[in-house]
C-alpha cells in the first residue's frame, strides 16, 4: 500500500477505493469520510482562518509509522509548495512517488522558475522580481508565493515582499483553467480541463472554494494550453498526475501556475474515466526503464460525468455540535464531514458540497442552491 500526505486527503482516496485502491492517508483535516475510507490516517498540521500548514516534524515522524506498518511509498497533494528539503528528507524514509525532486527546487525561487520559462518562451502575466512593495507598482498588481497553494499567498493592494518565494505579477482580464494530464517526462496525456472557483468572502479574495469540470474548451485553445504544457513536462521532467493552471482571454493563453502533484481536479476528473488515476500515478512515477505514457495505454474517457464541489467556509465562530452535525450531515451531498464535535473560527473551512450534473450551467445551479441551503441550516444551528 501507498501512503498520501496533502492538506485534504479525502477526495483521492474515496475515489480510488472505488477501483479496490486503499491508501494509507496523513492530512490536516482528519474528515470522517476520509477516516473511513482510508487503510490507515494520521494526523500532520494545523488550519487556522486563511492558512493551513503541515507541520515537518509530525509529517516526518507519521511517515515512519507509515514505513513501520508496511507502507511503500509516498504521494503528495497539497501542502507541499515550497518544502523541497523536507521532500528530500520524506524520500530518505520512503520512496517519493512522483516529478523528480528538482522541480521543487525551481519552485522556491521565483527568479529562477521565470528565467527558465522565458527561455522556453512560455507566455505568462507580466512578473516583477525586484519590487518590494504594493506603493512601487500600482493596484493593477497581486503578490503571490510560489510557497503557497489554494490562493492562500495572494495578497492584492497592501503588503510587502517577506519571502524569497514571492513576487508580484500584473492583473489580466481573463478565465482561469486547470489542466491535469499525465506525463512520463516527455509525453503528456490530458486528463481534462476544470475550472477553478475562488470565495466570494471579501478578505480571502483568492482562496480557493471549489472546482467544477470537465469543461469544454475551443481547440485553439486547448492546443495552445496542451503545447504550453508539453514544453513544460520536457523541461522539468514531470511524471504522473499534475496540473497547470492557465489565463484564458479572448486574445491568448498564458501560463499561471505549475502544481507537480495531485490536484483537487482528481476526484472529478476521475468520475469519467474507467481506470484508476492513483493506480496511473503510481505505474508512471516507479523507476522502470520504458516506463511511457503514450495515449494509446490510456482507456478512452468513458462517460463525461459533469460534477463539481464548493467548500463551506465558516461565517463566523461557532462549535459544531452534535444537534448540528445530526440535522446537517444526512445530507449525501456533503463531503469533507468533521470527524468529532470542533469549534470553527471564522472563515475556517467547515464541510464541502459536491454534486454530479446533466450540463454544466444545472451543475452550476444546483451548487448554488444547495451552498445556500447549508449556510441557512448552519445560521440556524449555530
Amino acid at each position: 500500500m501507498y501512503v498520501l500526505a496533502a492538506l485534504s486527503g479525502r477526495g483521492v482516496v474515496c475515489s480510488s477505493q472505488k477501483f479496490g485502491c486503499k491508501l494509507g492517508v496523513m492530512d490536516v483535516f482528519g474528515d470522517k469520510d476520509c477516516q473511513i475510507s482510508a487503510a490507515f490516517w494520521r494526523h500532520i498540521g494545523t488550519c487556522v482562518p486563511g492558512q493551513t500548514v503541515i507541520d515537518s516534524e509530525k509529517f516526518l515522524s507519521s511517515l515512519s509509522v507509515f514505513k513501520i506498518n508496511g507502507f511503500k511509498g509516498l504521494v503528495i497533494g497539497s501542502g507541499f509548495e515550497g518544502k523541497y528539503d523536507l521532500l528530500r528528507r520524506a524520500n530518505e524514509i520512503l520512496p517519493l512517488y512522483a516529478s523528480p525532486l528538482s522541480v521543487f527546487s525551481y519552485l522556491e525561487s521565483p527568479v529562477l522558475f521565470f528565467e527558465t520559462l522565458k527561455l522556453l518562451e512560455v507566455p505568462f502575466p507580466q512578473v516583477n522580481l525586484s519590487a518590494d512593495s504594493f506603493e512601487e507598482l500600482g493596484p493593477d498588481w497581486i503578490l503571490k508565493d510560489l510557497g503557497s497553494s489554494g490562493g492562500l499567498g495572494i495578497k492584492k493592494q497592501t503588503g510587502r515582499k517577506s519571502k524569497s518565494s514571492e513576487y508580484f505579477q500584473k492583473r489580466l482580464p481573463g478565465t482561469t483553467v486547470s489542466l491535469s494530464f499525465f506525463a512520463d517526462g516527455q509525453n503528456v496525456v490530458p486528463l481534462g480541463y476544470s475550472k477553478p472557483v475562488a470565495t466570494s468572502q471579501s478578505n480571502l479574495p483568492f482562496v480557493f472554494c471549489g472546482l467544477d469540470g470537465p469543461i469544454e474548451l475551443i481547440d485553439s485553445v486547448a492546443q495552445e494550453a496542451l503545447k504550453i504544457s508539453k514544453l513544460i513536462v520536457h523541461k522539468f521532467k514531470l511524471r504522473g498526475y499534475n496540473g497547470i493552471d492557465f489565463l484564458v482571454s479572448d486574445r491568448s493563453v498564458q501560463f499561471l501556475d505549475l502544481n507537480p502533484r495531485i490536484t483537487a481536479s482528481f476526484e472529478i476528473l476521475q468520475e469519467s474515466h474507467s481506470f484508476c488515476f492513483f493506480e496511473k500515478h503510481i505505474h508512471l512515477t516507479s523507476d522502470i526503464p520504458g516506463n511511457t505514457c503514450i495515449s494509446e495505454s490510456f482507456p478512452a474517457m468513458q462517460k463525461k460525468i459533469i460534477s463539481g464541489f464548493r467548500v463551506i467556509y465558516a461565517e463566523s465562530d461557532f462549535y459544531m455540535n452534535e444537534r448540528c452535525q445530526k440535522s446537517l450531515f444526512n445530507n449525501k451531498f456533503l463531503t469533507n464531514i468533521p470527524n468529532s464535535k470542533y469549534f470553527f473560527k471564522k472563515y475556517e473551512p467547515v464541510c464541502s458540497v459536491f454534486l454530479r450534473s446533466n450540463s454544466m450551467l444545472e451543475l452550476q445551479r444546483a451548487l448554488d442552491d444547495k451552498v445556500d441551503f447549508v449556510y441557512n441550516k448552519l445560521s440556524q444551528l449555530t
